[in-house]
């Protein structure tokens, strides 16, 4: 079981760097390079928005009614590959824990 990682450039005039880690355990943390901030949350706690023509990662973490605790906007491509690998990382969990 391998943390999954990804690395993109965030669309937008700063032209951030975010390095994406996908825990198979059920967590993502992104941290962005050039301001050096890390944001964390668990599977359960993200979505996807659309907001135009650009998508973004929402964590709604331990608001009722559910209130942005964070947010990064990704480029299509980016979102596409950063759902594709989620997806795997908990197929992959739950391959592991029914061997187990």
């Amino acid at each position: 079981m391998y943390t999954k990682r990804l690395s993109c450039i965030l669309p937008g005039n700063m032209h951030y760097h975010a390095h994406i880690e996908i825990n198979p355990k059920g967590y993502l943390r992104v941290h962005l390079v050039e301001v050096d901030q890390t944001y964390e949350a668990a599977f359960k706690d993200l979505r996807f928005e659309r907001h135009g023509t650009l998508p973004s990662i929402v964590c709604c973490e331990f608001a009722k009614p559910p209130q942005k605790d964070w947010h990064v906007y990704l480029s299509v491509n980016d979102a596409r590959a950063l759902i594709h690998s989620m997806v795997e990382a908990s197929e992959e969990y739950e391959a592991l824990m029914r061997d187990l």
